[in-house]
């Protein structure tokens, strides 16, 4: 007798050895047992879940002679006849090959006629759903309202492609993949049936393999089983001949990935393709092997690991010390790795380089390293910890050598002494009303300490104006007070801070919410740039920033930081600063941090509006308000050029 396949000799005869879908043969043994079926069925399921086996045990089960409960006896003529394929009332027809209308409108004219033998006829039509749009049309009507005497059971793998008019006419059973404690006792039962060994770990490796599918569970036995010869067949003999990485290779080669050994991942994968693996299948093996990673931190008991054998401890170590994301990467990588290597015309070479990524992906900015940075971070500022906690600046001493120069709208200077605008007089000066002037100009009154602004523009003398005019001329922008005692110099390097300059030792805190209110509005970008950095001068219109590097100073002065800065300043101070980051250590910083060290400057009370300004003492002029000049000497250009350049000085007219 010819030698016959595993899946053929061992093929389930009765409905209580279909292996896995007792959801479908229950009711279908119950439907027999009580004249209840159905004038057509529609199985549908994955490859090898026994769809067609089913259905033709249905179709021994409704012509058996000597029926045992509901099962076919598989004994009497009608039994053997369709067993054996050779039954004239029951019809297989292979959808695949006789798709046509004229397939099935032959079939319609044999539904016609009655039975030879049996007591029913039953046309199981497998792949059914290969058949055309027309062919579905033309086996409608007869599928809704068949002879007494006809069957039909349909058998699918691909249900959705079926009519929708067809499936309301048909009773639908679903068969699902088997699971692999099934498949793996079935092989064990068929091993010791049959006479030769099978481990328990080799079973579950074919059980795996079979992806819930018992005829290829039982082709890969059968592949197997004669090579092994007198010897029981073994997991590491199964992974032999089926072309499989084995999984301590495959442990191996994973470990040097997630300790990121380069060198060592590469001789371990070359190792593996001298046995004659190719590139593709390892790296899927080892997105297999991921995958099992992550089902052992969902579901560390799953049927499927049971492959793993003695090394699935090893498999939960490794699945405890890895995140979920970081997970996700190593897939994401290792299928883009092998989408490359279908289109590359050298597949070891992009499988090398993509196990170099993968060696790379742990240390990778966009990956779990900075995940866990911005985590530790967010930590810190919820614990009310900011990352670097910067120190309450140090008086510096005021003389600092070789500063750096300033710009004049960052240096308050005092003001050059007014030139008075004098016209000759053919009589002498009077004598001085009060003390001796030293000198014949009038002395520079005491500059007013305000806030800094930029020097004004050096104007030239205006020449004198003719001696018929006794008129008084402007002084350009004159002091608001008289000279009072004299005020001790600055330091060369640090200008007195204004009245409005936030004490240096509240720069801490203010600078822990400066960097809570980035972290409240997600940016996490200024934040790690300003996390190492500390505030330095805060008052008057600016704030100064020192950070540790240049490349963070370059990034905190570009327009997009500066806005969030300027609008965290004024969240956490109420005040408008215009934020400027220095480098630490450099001079920029020295001067920033003497001009906080410096005593605030109070501003003088304001003179009432109809009080004149004080006269300077001791040389002949008076001084005057701008209502008091006759309106013809405001038309004079040099007066008037003078009043719209300093609108506000004070004007002296000379007596």
């Amino acid at each position: 007798m010819a030698y016959l396949a595993l899946y053929r000799k061992w093929r389930p005869q009765t409905f209580s050895e279909v292996v896995g879908q007792k959801h479908i043969s229950e009711p279908l043994r119950r439907a027999v047992a009580e004249d209840r079926l159905a004038h057509a069925y529609l199985f549908s399921g994955p490859r090898g879940t026994g769809k067609t086996s089913m259905a033709k045990i249905l179709a021994k089960a409704v012509n058996c002679e000597h029926l045992r409960g509901a099962d076919p006896c598989n004994e009497c003529r009608t039994c053997r006849e369709i067993t054996s394929g050779a039954s004239l009332d029951v019809y297989e027809i292979d959808a695949a090959s006789n798709r046509g209308i004229e397939e099935i409108r032959a079939l319609k004219e044999s539904v016609r006629s009655l039975p030879t033998v049996c007591r029913k006829k039953v046309y199981i039509i497998d792949e059914v759903h290969m058949l055309t749009k027309e062919a579905f049309n033309a086996l409608l009507k007869t599928l809704e309202e068949p002879p007494s005497h006809v069957l039909f059971i349909l058998a699918t793998t691909e249900p959705e492609k079926i009519p929708l008019t067809i499936l309301s006419r048909c009773q639908r059973y679903e068969f699902r993949r088997i699971s692999t404690e099934d498949i793996r006792d079935h092989l064990l039962y068929i091993a010791q049936q049959s006479g030769f060994g099978l481990t328990e770990e080799a079973a579950d490796l074919i059980a795996v393999r079979a992806e819930g599918g018992l005829r290829d569970a039982l082709s890969l036995l059968d592949q197997c089983s004669g090579a092994a010869g007198d010897k029981p067949l073994t997991a590491a003999m199964v992974y032999e001949l089926l072309g499989l990485t084995g999984k301590d290779r495959i442990l191996s080669l994973a470990g040097h990935i997630l300790r990121r050994e380069s060198g060592a991942a590469l001789t371990e994968f070359s190792d593996i393709l001298q046995d004659g693996k190719e590139p593709s299948a390892v790296l899927t093996e080892l997105l297999a092997h991921f995958r099992d990673v992550m089902i052992a931190k969902i579901h560390p008991d799953a049927p499927e690991l049971s492959i793993y054998g003695a090394q699935k401890p090893q498999l939960l170590a490794e699945a405890e010390t890895l995140t979920e994301p970081f997970l996700d990467a190593l897939f994401e990588s290792l299928h883009g790795s092998l989408a490359d290597m279908k289109r590359s015309a050298a597949p070891r070479m992009h499988a090398e380089m993509g196990l170099l990524r993968l060696c790379r992906l742990r240390g990778s900015r966009t990956l779990e390293g900075l995940l866990d940075r911005i985590e530790a971070l967010e930590r810190q500022v919820q614990a009310g910890i900011p990352a670097a906690q910067p120190a309450a600046p140090a008086p510096m001493p005021a003389p600092t050598p070789a500063p750096r120069p300033r710009p004049a709208a960052m240096t308050p200077a005092a003001p050059t002494a007014p030139k008075a605008v004098r016209t000759p007089s053919p009589s002498p000066a009077p004598a001085p009303v009060s003390a001796p002037a030293p000198a014949p100009v009038p002395p520079a009154p005491a500059p007013v300490q305000t806030a800094p602004q930029p020097a004004p523009p050096a104007r030239e003398e205006p020449p004198a104006r003719p001696a018929a005019s006794e008129k008084p001329a402007a002084a350009p922008q004159a002091p608001a007070r008289a000279a009072p005692s004299p005020v001790p110099a600055p330091a060369p390097d640090a200008a007195d801070a204004p009245a409005d300059l936030i004490p240096p030792a509240e720069y801490p805190a203010l600078w822990k919410k400066i960097l809570a209110y980035f972290m409240s509005i997600h940016r996490i970008d200024i934040y790690t740039c300003f996390s190492k950095s500390a505030l330095i001068y805060a008052g008057g219109a600016r704030a100064v920033i020192a950070a540790p590097q240049p490349f963070i100073v370059q990034a905190c002065n570009t327009e997009a930081f500066q806005k969030i800065t300027a609008e965290a300043f004024r969240k956490c101070t109420g005040k408008e600063l215009i934020p400027h980051t220095v480098l630490k250590g450099s001079p920029d910083e020295a001067q920033a941090r003497a001009e906080a060290a410096a005593p605030p400057v109070r501003s003088p009370a304001p003179a009432a509006p109809a009080e004149a300004p004080q006269a300077p003492a001791g040389d002949g002029y008076v001084p005057v308000r701008k209502d008091q000049i006759p309106p013809e000497d405001l038309q004079d250009p040099l007066l008037a050029a003078a009043l719209k350049i300093a609108p506000d000085c004070d004007i002296y007219e000379k007596k």
